[in-house]
């Protein structure tokens, strides 16, 4: 007998793959400033000048991952053949391109922040991602049969929301390393990044309640048809 999935387990995982995800897209725009333009930022990020064409592939491949693992997780949160292979890709692809800019970083300018905490999820979300196929674990999640039998689930939306949160929040979070001279830097992206996580907050809560009342709708479909 297949235990029966845990919908707890399966959010939280799709929640650590999305927050991998945000980040590894930040990670990728937020590069981009001392990829391409290091010498305006201070000396300690002048002393990436030699390193700039190394960053500035790390930006393009940290986006392109980004982009895939937000499609792989969602047909992760979908039940879609193929679909944790896609999810486990994204993440190796991501921790290898975070790992090659924290050693230029740590050894060159002797900081690895902001980064250091995208390199720390990112390994975080693949430890989970293995963790999974435990035995008796993988089965718990119902991914296999999210939507081949399990009907609906808010994972998705929760993701959204997750990755939408990282967002409207980075000026904040990402304050104490990206201060120089007095100004935070972040802010530079500061209206593109509230529209676009406020859109994401909006669009994945909708998402979460419209398919929590599915669930809730499906579960309660057998025991009407018991009554009856």
């Amino acid at each position: 007998m297949n235990p029966k999935p845990s919908p707890l387990l399966r959010i939280v995982t799709i929640v650590v793959l999305s927050l991998a995800a945000a980040m590894t897209l930040l990670g990728g725009i937020g590069t981009t400033c001392v990829a391409f333009k290091a010498e305006n930022f201070g000396p300690r990020m002048a002393a990436l000048i030699p390193v700039k064409p190394i960053f500035q592939v790390l930006v393009f491949v940290s986006l392109a991952a980004g982009l895939f693992g937000v499609y792989a997780i969602v047909r992760l949160a979908r039940g879609r053949r193929g679909s944790y292979n896609q999810a486990l890709l994204f993440l190796l692809v991501g921790l290898v391109a975070s790992g090659i800019q924290f050693y230029y970083s740590l050894t060159l300018r002797g900081s690895t922040a902001p980064n250091n905490m995208r390199l720390y999820l990112t390994a975080a979300a693949l430890a989970v991602l293995l963790l999974l196929r435990l035995p008796g674990l993988w089965q718990r999640t119902g991914f296999e049969r999210s939507h081949a039998g399990g009907g609906p689930t808010p994972a998705g939306g929760a993701a959204l929301f997750v990755c939408g949160l990282v967002t409207i929040t980075t000026p904040l979070w990402a304050a104490p390393t990206h201060v120089i001279g007095g100004e935070n830097t972040a802010n530079v992206l500061l209206w593109p990044l509230l529209g676009m996580g406020a859109a994401l907050m909006l669009l994945g809560g909708l998402r979460f309640l419209t398919q929590a009342r599915r669930a809730q709708a499906a579960r309660l479909l057998p025991r009407k048809g018991r009554a009856m």
